[in-house]
């Protein structure tokens, strides 16, 4: 039986809608209240049309319903960067911020609850759940992000196949590490608890400890929790780290990697999807069938190619995923992954699975992980490897130098594979990059292959007011030429470069980079060195530091111009 959607019926609710960084709870009568004094302000705006990015997760909910009562349209963008914002602007699409209020509505008597009926009436009508609409971007991970259009309708009904699959008990608590950003968070952390009356934690936590923090503290008001995470941090967990009072953990935008589950102390549950069909299934061991939402319905061609149907999704009938699969158990709705279709390349007139390669890469005993890509070199397209290699094979690489350990790589190869599916390009990295969503970048990862500017990012996230970055330095940054020939080491000027721009991208109202202060060069950084790098802004000062796992290698403040609106 599918689970009741309530959030219609909370107006006058005392019960707890979201618990704030300071342990403060916020009842789901307030949260109404400043959703429809929002949208009596709103609705008065000109444009149509509206982005929204907030960092807090409660304003973020509050200016997304506040915009769709007030008949905009909400577009969630995949980053906020000046390059989208002037492009935004030029189609006279601006983001969306809380709006100064000149009258309570708490301060209007009568009339105030005369509105609130009147608008909690508005979202249960057929019409207003069909109307309100909401473009999500995807990741852009196999290219140009493509936006998705979907209706708060279709969202809901995807909350209800959330709440008809899985069993949660009416107090359990949403924590995140993902943004309500992406379509993955803003479901699981905001929508299903709104959805059926339970209650979510403000803060998106970044690191296994802080999740285990917030659990401990959330436990002596008497919540249990349930986790929304990513394969990019729960691979970072340790069996040291046990969760507190948590019922289940969740994982999606990407596979988790095997050997991920035996580290934590509660079952981890995946969950397929995309921005274009929703979520589609849903599995709890790393070889187990994947079973598919009580709302969607699954087709699987006679080439093996995967097709969805539900009534969540962006498209409407049968859309297909690129996936190959094959049943498991029909009756059940049961299915296997078998890999991407496009990951069938064709090579000067051959055809070859870029699956294959890796498979086959993986099975080498130096070898942890591999991402095999086709590039273009001097007109030519060719194989590449990104390899993360094990621990021996890295210090092995420091001893022997890149080109006589690849030599020794290929030579394994020339009896597993034919010539031309052996990579001729390499690159070797402690992981393969992920974006924000935990996803890999296709173009991003092409570009480790052309000129390197800037060291790889492994990872981003976001802690508070704070933006994190994992870093690493390969060998073949342009930076380590001529410093020093042999002990190459990355320059002040360089890492100082490459901080400003990755501010800029994080807060698109910094301008230029107009001086600094109290800049500490207290360790070197060498080829194949893994950072962390750490961003805080005040007005117009932005803190950073750097630092590995033994020693803080750099800190310090930019003083950059702002852009004024």
């Amino acid at each position: 039986m599918i689970a009741p959607i309530h959030f219609y019926n909370a107006s006058n609710s005392a019960q707890i809608f979201c618990i704030g960084n300071e342990l403060q709870p916020i009842v789901y009568a307030a949260f109404w209240q400043d959703v429809l004094e929002q949208s009596t302000v709103i609705e008065h705006l000109a444009e149509p049309t509206w982005a929204l990015w907030e960092q807090d997760s409660y304003d973020f909910i509050v200016l997304f319903f506040a915009g769709l009562l007030a008949n905009k349209k909400i577009i969630l963008p995949p980053n906020r960067v000046r390059n989208l914002e002037q492009q935004l602007a030029q189609q006279d699409i601006y983001f969306l911020t809380r709006q100064h209020l000149s009258q309570s509505l708490s301060s209007k008597g009568e009339r105030a609850g005369d509105l609130i009926v009147e608008r909690l009436a508005k979202i249960k009508s057929y019409e207003f759940l069909n109307a309100a609409q909401i473009s999500f971007f995807t990741s852009g991970s196999t290219g140009e992000p493509k936006q998705i259009e979907r209706t708060l309708k279709q969202l809901l009904n995807e909350v209800r196949g959330l709440a008809a699959s899985f069993s949660l008990t009416e107090q359990c608590l949403a924590i995140a590490t993902v943004s309500h950003q992406h379509i993955y968070g803003l479901l699981f952390k905001l929508l299903l608890p709104l959805a059926t009356g339970r209650s979510f934690y403000n803060p998106q936590l970044a690191f296994p400890e802080d999740v285990i923090q917030a659990q401990q503290c959330l436990a002596k008001s008497g919540y249990v929790n349930y986790v929304v995470s990513s394969p990019a941090l729960l691979k970072r967990w340790t069996s040291e780290l046990r969760l507190q009072h948590c019922e289940i953990v969740f994982s999606s935008g990407g596979k988790l990697e095997a050997g991920v589950r035996p580290n934590l102390n509660v079952s981890i549950i995946e969950v397929l999807g995309s921005s274009e069909t929703g979520g589609i299934a849903h599995r709890k061991q790393d070889d187990a069938a994947w079973t598919a939402f009580t709302n969607v319905e699954i087709q699987i061609a006679d080439n093996k190619q995967l097709m969805v149907k539900s009534d969540h999704a962006g498209e409407q009938g049968w859309i297909t995923t690129g996936d190959a699969a094959e049943w498991v158990a029909v009756a059940q709705k049961q299915f296997k992954l078998l890999g991407r279709l496009d990951r069938i390349i064709k090579l000067e007139e051959k055809r070859l699975s870029l699956d294959a390669i890796e498979q086959t890469l993986n099975a080498l005993d130096d070898v942890q992980q591999s991402h095999a890509l086709v590039i273009e070199h001097q007109h030519r397209q060719i194989l590449a490897a990104i390899v993360v290699l094990t621990p021996t094979a890295q210090q092995r690489l420091l001893a022997l130098g890149k080109v006589a350990f690849v030599k020794t790589l290929k030579q394994q190869l020339q009896f597993r594979l034919e010539t031309l599916a052996i990579p001729r390009q390499w690159r070797f990295l402690s992981q393969i990059p992920q974006n924000a969503q935990s996803k890999r970048d296709k173009n991003y990862l092409k570009a480790l292959f052309s000129m390197m500017l800037q060291p790889v990012i492994l990872s981003q996230w976001q802690a508070q007011d704070s933006q994190y970055f994992s870093l690493e330095f390969p060998p073949e940054l342009e930076c380590f030429k001529g410093h020093f020939p042999n002990q190459p080491i990355y320059p002040g000027v360089g890492q100082i470069s490459f901080i400003q721009q990755f501010a800029k991208q994080v807060w698109a109202d910094l301008d230029w980079c107009q001086g600094f202060e109290q800049l500490k060069f207290q360790n070197l950084i060498r080829p194949y060195t893994v950072v962390q790098l750490k961003l805080s802004r005040k007005e117009h000062k932005v803190s950073f530091e750097m630092s590995t796992d033994q020693h803080t290698l750099a800190s310090g403040r930019l003083l950059f111009s702002v852009a004024r609106a």
